[in-house]
């Protein structure tokens, strides 16, 4: 079988196996397609989707196994037994798929004692060689289940889709447990690597022995949470395997890793999860992305990127650099204080200003109130702001710039009208209403609270003006919780289940409503940050951490589960003091200039959020230039290029070395380096720049220094990078120059 790849060495061995048998008498000639499907399947592994029924149509496809897909270098082999649905990823044709025992976590299970659903295969299509769509019955149950498995084009991940619906009759069906991924890999793990953390601290790489042990990774706080993300990365002696889950309520990936290779499974964090379907109802399991990829994790990396660059909304709209009222205010914005800085803010470049937290009040009038007990009604503070926003909205307009307002869209208050008149529309957790002098989450799962949020929302957006909404998140939910005195069709679906169904269509709403609108979705910083809630806003506020150093570390964690885009960071800790009067007299550590933490804060989406009216002017250029080169050719190459860690994650103190990363266009024309010195006695750092074309001659301009043509060739081989003191940086645009 020389020439053959793995999928059609199964194919071909199915056939020449099964032409020496008589079927039904027919002989070898009367083999129908189906029944050689069928053999093929059963080679793949014992129980492979063996309970086909029905006859080939036209849309099945070409003649291929229906229980395999073939991607570059390996192939996936579908697998059902009894409950059990699995996929095995193997590499080569003497591999077989792992066997199925009683052990293994069912597709869904059933009622308080969770009882396992035996499943049958009703039908399969291919809609194309990439796609295969299984239909399943659950045995004796009015359960249906709709797995789809495609090898998305762009970059080779496997996308898994799981939807269960009720096929009618009376009967209700109790789903307390589902699994939305069950993949075996057969290379021995070397290492396992996932992103940890906390408020300030986010995305911390950690770098697991596998020989340590299983890793469970899971959110219960109702969100996808600081402590871990779902995500996950499994390095081989040659190539990665790269696991994420597309969902931003509670989760769980688990890791078990075995002398030849490892199993993942995860989806929906089964910890009080209930979800009752009725005659018509379906349920959407998690989407889950998995591939194999050659070579070390930054290759898994930039494929990753690539396809979540493809499925956010508008992904060739450029972000607009921002100013952000918050660091400077801390929740206390007043027209008095921003008018005046609109002029400054356009001196600087920046594209929109934002006003944080702070400018609203409830329905009962003014108050003293901090800023997160405000919300919920989100009527303008007249003591904050005499004349309204529309006063700022059009200095704005005026200057040039847009216009962008925060809201707490899910959060009321505890003297909100909202929450006073409506304390069905709350989240009651653990099924106890919310105490009265917290604040309360509002259950977007509830039509009537939805549509109260998004009116409410719509209006304020029209009315003032605005042209980017900061959609923020400061609470937990746990498992959330239906008010009792709603009606059983609605609190049969799992509370969060419904919260994000909610939550999804109105960033989508949101976005059709006003589409030249930015949505920025944050959870004081990097707290519900996730290919789920990405693949419907632009951005994500990264982190609520000041510091540049530590900041540097978390782009670093952040950029290996999520593009460079959606990450968006400010220059805030410069010169380092709050108008705030509770605020700290000094945020800063004094270590790195003011062009190291603006460079730190270029390495996503850029903004910048300090009191710039206490800038010297010398800081104001220095700011401006940066922004123009940001603007000028940056910013497209971070956002859409291919990104280069070329150095080790720095540690968060800054008592590294150095720090590198390197973006570079798709077309290989163009690249921009950032490279920052540490603690580290080394003044020198030569870095190889990947991804460049080696015969094309490229110009080098550094930020503030000199230019020189090289070729692609050498900067292939290494460009030294030479900085004299301690926590300086060097930023570094290549171009290729014209033929």
């Amino acid at each position: 079988m020389v020439g053959l790849d793995a999928g059609e060495q199964l194919l071909f061995w199915a056939a020449a196996h099964w032409s020496n048998r008589d079927l039904s008498g027919q002989g070898a000639a009367g083999l129908k397609r189906r029944d050689l499907l069928v053999a093929g399947a059963a080679f793949g592994g014992a129980g492979a989707l063996t309970a086909l029924r029905g006859p080939a149509s036209a849309q099945d496809g070409p003649a291929d196994d229906p229980a395999s897909l073939a991607a570059h270098g390996h192939r996936y082999v579908i697998t059902l037994k009894g409950p059990v649905l699995s996929v095995d990823c193997l590499t080569s044709a003497s591999q077989r798929p792992a066997a199925v025992t009683a052990h293994d976590t069912p597709l869904v299970a059933l009622g308080a004692g969770k009882r396992p659903v035996p499943w049958t295969v009703v039908s399969w299509t291919e809609a194309n060689a990439a796609t295969r769509v299984i239909t399943l019955e659950a045995a004796g149950q009015p359960l249906q289940a709709v797995v789809s498995f495609e090898l998305d084009a762009l970059t080779g991940f496997l996308v898994r889709r799981t939807v269960l619906r009720h096929t009618g009759g009376p009967r209700e069906v109790d789903i307390q447990a589902t699994l939305a991924l069950l993949m075996s890999v057969h290379e021995p793990i070397e290492e396992i690597v996932y992103l940890t953390g906390e408020w300030l601290q986010e995305a911390d790489i950690v770098r697991a022995d596998p020989v340590q042990g299983a890793i469970t990774l899971e959110s219960r706080s109702g969100k996808t949470g600081f402590e871990f993300q779902p995500y996950v990365a499994l390095r081989t002696r040659t190539a990665t395997y790269l696991c994420q889950i597309l969902w931003s309520g509670n989760w769980m990936l688990h890791v078990g890793p075995g002398r030849a290779g490892a199993t993942l499974s995860g989806g929906f964090n089964n910890w009080e999860f209930r979800h009752r379907l009725s005659t018509g109802d379906s349920l959407d399991l998690p989407t889950v992305l998995f591939g194999r990829f050659d070579g070390p994790l930054g290759n898994a990396t930039r494929r990753l990127h690539d396809y979540r660059r493809a499925h956010r909304p508008d992904p060739e709209r450029a972000i607009p650099v921002q100013f952000n009222s918050w660091y400077p205010f801390l929740g206390e914005p007043r027209a008095e204080a921003l008018v005046p800085l609109v002029p400054i803010v356009k001196r600087l470049g920046c594209e929109a200003f934002v006003v944080d937290a702070g400018w609203y009040r409830d329905e009962n009038g003014e108050s003293d109130a901090d800023w997160d007990y405000r919300t919920g009604d989100w009527r303008v503070s007249r003591q904050r702001f005499p004349n309204g926003l529309r006063e700022i909205s059009r200095h704005c307009r005026e200057a040039g710039l847009g216009f962008g307002l925060w809201f707490e869209p899910e959060v009321a208050g505890p003297t909100s009208s909202v929450r006073h008149n409506h304390p069905e529309w709350m989240h009651y957790i653990d099924g106890k209403p919310p105490p009265a002098n917290e604040r309360a989450v509002i259950n977007l799962g509830v039509p009537d609270a939805w549509q109260h949020v998004f009116e409410r929302i719509s209006r304020l957006l029209r009315v003032i003006g605005v042209d980017w909404m900061k959609w923020d998140f400061n609470s937990d939910l746990g498992a959330g919780g239906w008010a009792p005195s709603l009606p059983e069709t609605l609190t049969g679906q799992a509370p969060l289940v419904a919260h994000y169904d909610g939550l999804y269509r109105m960033q989508d709403a949101i976005r059709a409503a006003f589409p030249d609108l930015i949505l920025e979705m944050c959870a004081g910083g990097g707290g519900r940050m996730d290919g789920g809630i990405l693949s419907h806003a632009h951005v994500n506020w990264m982190s609520d951490q000041p510091g540049a150093l530590r900041k540097l570390a978390i782009h670093f964690g952040s950029q290996l589960a999520h593009p460079a885009v959606v990450c968006n960071d400010w220059l805030i800790d410069w010169p380092g003091k709050s108008e705030a009067p509770d605020q700290p007299p000094a945020l800063v550590d004094p270590r790195g200039d003011l062009a190291f933490r603006l460079r730190v804060a270029m390495l996503g989406t850029f903004g910048i959020s300090a009191p710039v009216h206490r800038w010297t002017e010398e800081d104001l250029a220095t700011a401006a230039a940066h922004v123009v080169s940001y603007k000028a050719g940056i910013r497209s190459i971070i956002h859409h290029g291919d990104r280069y860690a070329l150095t080790l994650p720095p540690p968060p103190d800054g008592k590294g070395d150095w720090a590198a990363l390197w973006y570079v266009a798709k077309d290989g024309l163009q690249g921009v380096l950032f490279a920052f010195r540490l603690a580290g006695p080394q003044s020198r750092r030569s870095f190889a720049l990947p991804g460049l074309r080696k015969a094309r001659r490229y110009r080098l301009s550094f930020h503030g220094g000199a230019e020189r043509i090289v070729t692609g060739r050498e900067l292939a081989a290494g460009l030294n990078i030479v900085l004299d003191e301690t926590f300086r940086s060097a930023l570094c645009l290549v171009e290729a120059v014209r033929a």
